[in-house]
């Protein structure tokens, strides 16, 4: 039986690298319901989910201090 010519390593093969400023982690914050109404109302206005609208707003907050 031949041996079979396909697997194993090749180049460029796998997951390319991530640069380390694209890499995410999961933050779980507390915050009051209200404060939560009024954020995914932002949101909403600017085409972003709950997510993105914190992202920003933190980077705000970072590029200020």
């Amino acid at each position: 039986m031949a041996k079979k010519q396909h697997g194993g390593k090749r180049t460029g093969a796998g997951r390319k690298p991530m640069d380390p400023d694209e890499r995410t982690t999961t933050v779980a914050v507390t915050m009051p319901t209200g404060l939560v109404e009024r954020l995914d109302a932002v949101a909403e206005q600017q085409g972003w989910n709950r997510s993105e609208a914190v992202r920003e707003a933190v980077q705000a907050l970072v590029k200020r201090k």
